[in-house]
């Protein structure tokens, strides 16, 4: 189940009595308590019918206690329970008798009582506890959304400052703060920050450009590999190095900065050969592990090489990773000496 049946379940006044939500994108699961509270529960009387518990300093007993109680002046009560040690390998307060005695109560939830549980780590689906949440509740997936579910978020955000962005504007600043490349761990938290600061700079004005977005937005160290591989590519070693430099300072490590240009490389080599073969976009995507507007900026980035170019400049990576391991050249000296190559 996604988070999107829950709201679905919320309009349609369905919400069930046992729902436990997990995932990266606890942003996104904040919003949605938030929004089931605002629901279900009238303010004047939020203390007596809304119990938040710590699983880390709690026992069965509480929660049962708290699910037991019954709702004042309303209909429903809601108990939100975080981080409880039963779905975690390390425990202290809930013992395997206490846990057995949790999942039973479930099949006896009173009907007045919404119980959530959150975890912010990830769930091993094998545990009893969750096995029952499944059988008597609902399990929802907080996982980080699409680059369709995204540029609508992305939209709706900007609107709540009264600020207007345009679809190529959102597809740079998704490109730009790395949120859907593959490794990233960036979250939902991370671009609303972005996006408050991108609203601030503006003031009064209202259409945000992608100048505004280049000026404020952190870049990710996949968007700098790939402006330093284009420095490359067009022959443009002064801006290569600067960019080289600038990584440096913001505390990435040589090492990693060589593998990046290396796999950039690769990446390349082998989205000219498949298209040559043939293949659109939308078919080397899954092949390689990448997104489909990824191979595309990839593509237009491939034209800057030749087949040649690009075989030398892959092993020219492998011979310069070499050489450091083997500590023949300084690390960053060494990667200099690359870039500058190619001049």
């Amino acid at each position: 189940m996604n988070y999107k049946e829950v709201l679905k379940d919320l309009k349609n006044d369905a919400l069930n009595n046992l729902y436990l939500f997990y995932g990266q994108e606890y942003y996104l699961i904040e919003n949605i308590l938030n929004s089931i509270k605002e629901k279900i529960i009238n303010k004047g009387f939020e203390d007596l019918n809304y119990q938040f518990i710590d699983g880390k300093e709690t026992d069965v007993n509480t929660i049962i206690n708290a699910c037991e109680t019954l709702p004042f002046m309303a209909e429903r009560r809601m108990v939100l329970v975080k981080d409880l040690e039963c779905f975690f390998g390390k425990r202290k307060n809930i013992s395997d008798g206490e846990e057995e005695r949790l999942t039973k109560y479930f099949a006896n939830l009173p009907a007045t009582t919404h119980l959530f549980f959150v975890v912010t780590q990830d769930i091993d689906k094998r545990k009893k506890i969750i096995k029952a949440i499944s059988k008597y509740g609902k399990i929802v997936a907080f996982e980080k959304l699409s680059e369709r579910d995204m540029h609508k978020w992305i939209l709706k955000s900007f609107k709540k400052y009264n600020k207007e962005i345009n679809d190529r504007e959102i597809s740079y600043f998704l490109d730009i703060t790395g949120y859907l490349d593959k490794n990233s761990n960036k979250n939902l938290k991370d671009l609303d920050n972005e996006i408050n600061k991108l609203c601030s700079f503006l003031g009064d004005r209202i259409v945000v450009t992608s100048s505004d977005i280049e000026l404020l937005a952190p870049k990710s160290i996949e968007n700098n590999i790939f402006s330093l591989v284009e420095s490359i590519g067009r022959k443009n070693t002064d801006k290569a190095l600067s960019l080289f430099s600038d990584m440096l300072m913001e505390g990435e490590s040589e090492i990693k900065i060589l593998y990046m240009i290396t796999r950039q490389f690769r990446y390349l080599f082998q989205i000219k050969l498949m298209e040559k073969q043939g293949y659109t976009p939308m078919a080397i995507a899954p092949k390689l592990g990448l997104r489909q507007f990824v191979v595309k900026k990839y593509l237009q980035q491939a034209m800057n090489f030749d087949e040649k170019m690009l075989k030398k400049a892959l092993q020219a990576c492998l011979d310069t990773d070499e050489s450091i391991k083997k500590g023949k050249i300084d690390q960053r000296l060494g990667i200099e000496l690359l870039i500058t190559q190619f001049g």
